[in-house]
């Protein structure tokens, strides 16, 4: 839940930290001396003037002395207590945040109970007995919208609207029925509003792709092409798995070339794309041996929009030569994640996701090692490109550890799907439900016999 309050017209004066490093070289043939005190006397006395000139530009000091000077007598000089001031303030952000949270829980409350009853429907139908596709007679409503300053968008207060990713089939049963059954957050989402005028946008996400937000406003995508999928969007992803210790593994040996090593990356990148702040991660290549993408990153590092952006860099360099060898590659990893280092990471799911074109080798003695009986670690194997090699040793890594095996084919085949899954062994653990393909390990409940896979709510001013 992300919100925005309003400015109440408090100045803040930004501290302005100036660090100055002096370098100067150490004579190397004495023919150089270092500077004289009066020199650097001289250098401190001039730095300080243009401080002074920058910080005066910069906090406005002397506008704001001039504008005080010519309506000092709208003004009255009271003297504050800083601690009463902090506790005023901790009161009405406590208070904003339990207005946020209130109508946060009575959406998962009712979406919950709603999704309970709903009775699944391999075909939505009319009152006549005909099929009816909600979207296109959702189509036919004209909805007068108003220019609202709050939303900075025309917007109608009596209906919800919704949004589907292109790539996904309209007409699909999956899609019909969510679109039925979330219709009803309708009611919820005027009542929160009436309850909570401060309240923005009011947005339901689910893990099959529909997006249903509240006021209705005329869709806009972001792009020329409309690549919004709110399974991609940071606060869905955060919500949606907890906190992961990443390690990807990338296999660049000399079979690896052409399109399926274009595909490997694409497929890293994209997977960089689902971790959030919560998350520590490191990328490695192997062939005869394994070496961080990165030099510096001896450690997994926060998944952070910087060192996401270095890692993609990396990946994109990666080059393809030398023979497979699973061992070296599942080495790196397990000490990655296993090794007691003093440097932060999330400490709670650990997992590996290998990236190759296929071999013969199951890297047994591995997993035996580092991995068994308590598999701590869970792998995802996934075989990238199209060939001929058996599949079978990659489907073996995986289900030995805990983990989903995955085909990507083709670059069409790629599609990042965050979204919360039961344990392999049955526990409530989270993690990367991975790249959408032709899975071969492990199965889903049917949609009309579980629960929310995903349930997440925006309360905010964008999503």
């Amino acid at each position: 839940m992300a919100f925005c309050a309003p400015s109440h017209g408090v100045f803040c004066l930004l501290a302005v930290q100036t660090v100055l490093l002096l370098c100067v070289s150490a004579p190397t043939d004495g023919t150089h001396l270092f500077p004289q005190h009066y020199t650097m006397i001289h250098w401190a006395g001039r730095i300080e003037k243009e401080l002074e000139k920058v910080l005066q530009h910069v906090t406005g000091t002397q506008q704001m002395r001039s504008i005080y000077n010519e309506k000092k007598s709208q003004f009255e000089i009271k003297r504050n207590s800083p601690k009463d001031l902090v506790e005023r303030v901790a009161r009405d952000i406590s208070k904003l945040l339990n207005s946020k949270r209130k109508a946060l829980e009575k959406l998962a409350r009712e979406a919950e109970q709603l999704q309970k009853e709903h009775e699944w429907q391999d075909g939505v139908t009319t009152e006549d007995g005909e099929e009816e596709n909600p979207l296109e007679s959702a189509t036919s409503l004209e909805l007068e919208f108003v220019d609202d300053p709050n939303f900075k968008n025309k917007v109608n207060y009596s209906s919800s609207a919704v949004q589907i990713p292109t790539d996904i089939y309209k007409g699909s049963p999956v899609i019909l029925n969510e679109l039925n059954w979330t219709q009803a957050l309708e009611r919820v989402f005027i009542e929160n509003r009436k309850e909570d005028s401060s309240l923005r946008w009011q947005v339901f996400g689910s893990a099959t792709g529909v997006t249903r937000y509240y006021p209705a406003t005329p869709w806009k995508a972001p792009n020329k092409i409309d690549l919004y999928d709110v399974r991609r969007r940071p606060w869905y992803i955060q919500g949606a798995s907890s906190p992961k210790d990443m390690v990807i593994i990338v296999d660049v040996s000399g079979s690896v070339s052409g399109l399926t090593l274009k595909l490997m990356k694409t497929s890293v990148v994209e997977m960089l794309e689902t971790l959030s702040d919560d998350d520590y991660v490191n990328v490695a290549r192997f062939n005869e041996k394994a070496d961080a993408v990165v030099p510096c990153f001896r450690t997994l590092v926060q998944a952070n929009v910087r060192n996401k952006k270095i890692f993609k860099e990396a990946v994109k360099h990666m080059q393809a030569k030398g023979t497979t060898d699973y061992k070296s590659g599942f080495t790196f990893a397990f000490e990655q994640l296993l090794n007691e280092s003093s440097a932060p990471r999330a400490n709670c799911n650990k997992m590996i996701m290998m990236f190759t074109d296929g071999g013969e080798d199951r890297a047994q003695d591995i997993f035996e090692k580092y991995n068994w009986p308590n598999k701590t670690v869970r792998v995802f194997t996934f075989s990238v490109g199209q060939h001929n090699y058996d599949v079978t040793p990659l489907q073996w890594i995986a289900c030995a550890n805990k983990g989903y095996y995955f085909e990507i084919p083709s670059i069409g085949a790629i599609r990042i799907n965050t979204q919360e899954k039961e344990d392999a062994t049955g526990g409530s653990g989270r993690a990367v439900d991975g790249l959408i393909t032709n899975r071969v390990v492990g199965s889903r409940t049917p949609v009309k016999k579980r629960l929310l896979d995903l349930l997440l709510f925006c309360v905010s001013r964008s999503f």
